[in-house]
């Protein structure tokens, strides 16, 4: 199962956005044009849907209804805050739909509130909200059906599907020192990212890191091998081996690690643990910290990871590397530009004359970057250092 269609209504920088997506997406824009707000859509999905999560978590943890409804809301869709997603995949298994709508609540606590919640199976409704029950106790509007066991059973696959969506933006500091994330569990930023590997099953585990050894020797000079081992106070770290003059190599643990070869890490592991079963990984700008060599690869790895294990991948990038992939297709490139009107989002397929561009033979990097540059960016030097 993989996400086939996005729609954002009134959620952060954007106003409407209606998206085709396919098993690699690539969303290309300018600093604060919502690149990670696009991400933090199906990331708010899957909070709601995660067993410690749901409505009033979701809302409340990024600060809010207020803080993620579009300032260009006005009457759009009721002024409600609504995702969207469709689901299928290509073996012709069912097609889904899940839409929810968040809208506050009138008085009192001003708490976030089911405005509409509709599930489609193959076309077919088969949940539909706010209903008869929801009218007799409103209090029931406080959640959804998708985080709740008794209310999902004709659609749990949507639910552990969405649950299952993994957000990645390591930050190598926060690896190194897991305590700077806190206690905060599946930390997207890496707080817990050597004890998660360290609680998949052995068996998985070495398989994997297998296969992640193999890419990092191509990618790091002299590097050996990667295990995970637990000290002798029962914290797990990542220990690499790396060949030089000693017969048994060097050994390091992630404190010695380089930052790209710690994110390089996350990314593998992120793309080789992925399964048909689970949701989508979400990638920040994979691009940091990594040799340019390495960047332009990473369309292939995507392409080959989903070939094997069915992981669908959507991304944010700036690097012109990463989209001069030949592998890249304009329907899966998604360009961000920023108006009076919020933020559109449009596959580089769908504007004509940049496809005719690809299609002669210019690659998505320069056909697509130039597009999202800011105006007037070549005026910055002067616009720093002018005199006062």
């Amino acid at each position: 199962m993989r996400i086939t269609r996005l729609k954002l209504r009134n959620w952060r920088n954007f106003k409407n956005v209606d998206v085709i997506v396919g098993e690699r997406l690539v969303v290309v824009g300018p600093n604060a044009s919502g690149k990670s707000n696009l991400l933090d859509a199906v990331r708010f999905l899957r909070d709601i849907a995660l067993p410690s999560g749901g409505l009033q978590n979701a809302v409340t943890s990024r600060g809010g209804l207020s803080r993620v409804r579009c300032l260009f809301a006005r009457n759009n869709n009721n002024g409600w805050v609504s995702v969207e997603v469709e689901l299928g995949d290509d073996d012709g298994g069912a097609r889904w739909s899940y839409r929810v709508d968040v809208k506050s609540e009138g008085r009192g606590p001003r708490r976030p509130l089911v405005a509409k919640e509709v599930v489609t199976r193959d076309g077919a409704v088969l949940l539909e909200r706010p209903d008869a029950f929801d009218e007799q106790d409103p209090e029931r509007l406080t959640q959804t059906a998708l985080e709740q066991i008794s209310a999902n059973h004709e659609f749990r696959d949507v639910a552990d599907f969405l649950a299952g969506v993994r957000y990645l933006h390591l930050v190598p500091q926060v690896i190194r020192d897991a305590t700077r994330a806190g206690d905060q569990a599946d930390d997207p930023f890496g707080g817990d990212f050597i004890a998660r590997m360290n609680r998949v099953t052995k068996g998985n585990r070495d398989r994997y890191l297998k296969r992640v050894t193999a890419a990092l020797a191509l990618a790091v000079p002299q590097f050996e091998s990667l295990d995970v081992v637990v000290d002798a106070d029962g914290h797990p770290h990542l220990e690499s081996r790396y060949t030089n003059w000693r017969q048994q190599g060097a050994r390091q643990d992630e404190r010695d690690m380089s930052d790209g070869t710690l994110r390089l890490i996350g990314l593998l592991w992120s793309l080789v643990e992925g399964g048909r079963k689970r949701g989508p990984v979400l990638l920040e700008e994979p691009e940091l910290s990594l040799h340019p060599a390495v960047v332009r690869t990473l369309p292939s790895v995507l392409s080959r990871a989903q070939q094997r294990n069915g992981v669908q991948v959507i991304l944010t990038t700036h690097s012109p590397e990463l989209l001069s992939d030949e592998s890249l297709g304009a329907d899966e490139v998604l360009l961000l530009t920023v108006g009076g009107d919020g933020t559109t989002a449009t596959l580089v397929a769908d504007i004509p004359e940049a496809a005719q561009a690809v299609e002669d033979g210019m690659n998505l990097a320069d056909v697509g970057l130039p597009r999202t540059a800011p105006q007037s960016v070549e005026q910055l030097v002067k616009a720093v250092f002018a005199s006062a």
